[in-house]
């Protein structure tokens, strides 16, 4: 999750617009998904259909307690399982692939997306060499001194270094260790695309080759991922939507890299380097040099294994909105376990266009519906979903969910 500076509105091209704030988009199926421990009472009903930037921290913090009472401590999954790993070739090479081979990538995604939100990805046609060449140029980065980072600082978390300990993620989710009121990392942005001058910073020459290269590879990778979504979201409600039609309803919308580096700390062993959270817009893409990211998966807490070559997706609350609850926001960590120095970069999608023009309004979509399904949640898009979150900074409240 991006703690956001300076957002402006933006313009979200969307195929169904709807006027009313809690209309569904309804298509006749005969059954309702929803999502498991999302049940509330009614007051919690409303407060989760109007304000979901509420709801959210409230449903993460019951979870998170659920899975620390069985052990604040995550484990490796059982000898007899094994991590989803998908193969999306068949989404991303359509002319030598079959129907059924689509088909089967679609199941397995919806399977994930509707229980834990998340799962790793191959297939997706970036090269090793490229990981490589991205990870030492990140490596050279942040071994520089702070004074040298700071020359590429813009002064916005959005475009370019922000120093260690200068973000917080638990202004949302509280952390009852003073050690961890700032997040145990340092970061450089870059949007997309990466030609963007006005809206990024330039860092070192192959730094940014890097990343820029990465960036233009990740457009395929997001439109294949988000297309299968769509499919998954049109199989399991009974809707025949376009295939890119959850692409296409933030057609002008940026994506956001972060290069994030977690430094071993002396001081800091016993600390959480980011507190448990899901991300707010719709998916995220990461890739990792290190093990350390941690989920909740079946109610407990687990490490996620990264094999070398793939990218983790996880499902962001815009999803879970859109789908009526349908598609679990994931609820992650990065682990005090984590020993060595790590570095990943998670993709965040439709992060949205950044304007001056305060006349351009944010239209959003309704949740999509089955024939006599209600709504849980509001019209809404990922800025508008931001938006609000960083309205209740600035509203004076001590926590996002007091009354």
């Amino acid at each position: 999750m991006i703690i956001i500076k300076n957002l402006l509105p933006i313009t979200a091209l969307c195929a169904i617009v709807v006027d009313g704030s809690a209309e569904c988009v309804h298509q006749p199926i005969s059954l309702c998904s929803s999502q498991e421990g999302m049940e509330a009472s009614s007051e919690e009903s409303a407060t989760m259909i109007s304000e979901p930037h509420k709801h959210f921290p409230r449903q993460i913090k019951h979870i998170v307690d659920v899975a620390d009472a069985i052990s604040p401590d995550a484990i490796g999954l059982p000898d007899d399982q094994s991590y989803p790993v998908i193969d999306i070739s068949p989404w991303l090479n359509p002319s030598i692939s079959s129907d059924k081979e689509k088909e089967d990538v679609v199941k397995q995604v919806l399977e994930e997306a509707t229980t834990s939100g998340s799962f790793n990805i191959i297939g997706h046609g970036i090269d090793d060499a490229l990981f490589d060449r991205l990870y030492t140029a990140a490596r050279s980065f942040f071994s520089m001194s702070l004074e040298q980072k700071m020359g590429y600082s813009s002064g916005n978390n959005l475009a370019g270094f922000v120093a260690y300990r200068n973000e917080s993620v638990a202004s949302i989710h509280k952390s009852g260790s003073p050690k961890e009121q700032k997040d145990l990392r340092e970061t450089f942005s870059m949007s997309s695309p990466p030609n963007n001058i006005d809206g990024n910073v330039e860092g070192p020459h192959e730094f940014h080759n890097a990343i820029s290269e990465y960036i233009e590879q990740l457009q395929s990778v997001e439109k294949a991922t988000k297309q299968i979504f769509t499919a998954a979201l049109s199989s399991a409600k009974g809707i025949d939507l376009p295939t890119t039609y959850l692409k296409d309803v933030e057609e002008d919308a940026t994506g956001l890299l972060r290069a994030s580096s977690y430094p071993s700390t002396p001081g800091f062993e016993d600390a959480t380097k980011l507190l448990p959270h899901s991300d707010l817009g719709t998916i995220t893409i990461v890739a990792s040099s290190e093990e350390g990211l941690e989920e909740i998966r079946d109610g407990r807490w687990y490490k996620v294994p990264m094999g070398r070559g793939e990218l983790h997706v996880s499902v962001g609350e815009v999803y879970t909105m859109w789908s009526n609850g349908l598609f679990k926001n994931n609820i992650h960590r990065v682990s005090k376990e984590a020993k060595r120095d790590r570095i990943s970069f998670p993709y965040f999608t439709s992060q949205g266009k950044r304007s001056s023009n305060e006349s351009v309004k944010d239209v959003g979509i309704s949740p999509i519906c089955h024939d006599g399904e209600e709504p849980r949640f509001p019209r809404t898009s990922t800025v508008d979903h931001l938006r609000k979150y960083m309205g209740a900074f600035t509203g004076g409240k001590d926590d996002l969910w007091d009354d």
